[in-house]
């Protein structure tokens, strides 16, 4: 498999040079090899699992897993998660919060950042179509920026497909799909509407964690004891011990009321 993989690498790369230099000819036969390459190696591998007795889908997960490193698959994960969430948003599916659960929605503040990059991914695309003289290379890099936009809107996507969410037992706090704090009422010493925009990203500073966008923060939960969190899954992402969460929310009087009648 590691051949395979090391033959594909080796064809598109070669391709890639034979385009760059103006030789559309050698790139598209080298493409057309590789797409061959691929097929053929898929089948010859499914039909030895089967030979073998192992279960094809489960052989390719191994295989995956075996051939490419942990950070890889994370990555490949989190963008498949991202693109996932950019469709569901866009079909305008529900949250994804469990069964119950009341989401509290921060879309607020979240799209200038994706507007900005958007105009400069545009005008990006006109100078590469005006200064390279490779068309094929041109568009190679168009669709690459344009793919980079996606993954925003993606990223962006992902935090209003997963919002913090109050059951009736707790309130739930994520950063994108993780989940920061799950907090139980009975911890809660205090939740008040505050207007904090010291910060436009999630941080944490002075024992306070703060969720928030670029429009700050509008909630404050006070903690009746401190507690450790981590602002990411991230393993090399530290986690401190805070006293107090705030976090963004598109309407902070009806999210502090609805906790409110909760904790009672």
């Amino acid at each position: 498999m590691r051949a395979l993989l090391g033959l594909m690498a080796t064809l598109a790369v070669t391709a890639a040079g034979a385009a760059a230099v103006g030789r559309q000819d050698v790139s598209l036969v080298l493409g057309l090899f590789e797409a061959d390459v691929v097929w053929i190696g898929i089948l010859a591998v499914s039909v030895l699992l089967h030979v073998r007795g192992v279960p094809v889908l489960d052989g390719w997960r191994d295989i995956v897993q075996s051939v490419t490193p942990r950070p890889v698959r994370r990555a490949v994960a989190a963008e498949v998660g991202c693109l996932v969430s950019l469709a569901r948003v866009s079909l305008r599916r529900p949250p994804l919060i469990p069964s119950g659960a009341e989401a509290f929605p921060a879309r607020e503040g979240t799209l200038a950042i994706t507007l900005a990059f958007g105009v400069v991914t545009l005008v990006e695309v006109a100078v590469l179509h005006l200064v390279l003289p490779w068309p094929t290379l041109s568009v190679a890099l168009t669709l690459i920026s344009v793919y980079g936009l996606l993954l925003l809107l993606g990223v962006i996507a992902s935090r209003w497909d997963h919002p913090h969410y109050a059951t009736s037992m707790s309130l739930v706090l994520r950063n994108g799909t993780h989940v920061v704090a799950d907090i139980p009422y009975r911890d809660i010493s205090f939740i008040v509407p505050v207007r904090d925009g010291t910060v436009v990203a999630p941080t944490i500073a002075d024992g306070i964690a703060r969720l928030a966008t670029m429009n700050g923060c509008q909630v404050a939960v006070g903690l009746a004891s401190p507690r450790r969190i981590a602002l990411t899954a991230n393993g090399r992402d530290r986690s401190s011990v805070v006293h107090e969460i705030r976090f963004a929310a598109d309407d902070a009087p009806e999210v502090v009321s609805a906790l409110d009648a909760r904790r009672r």
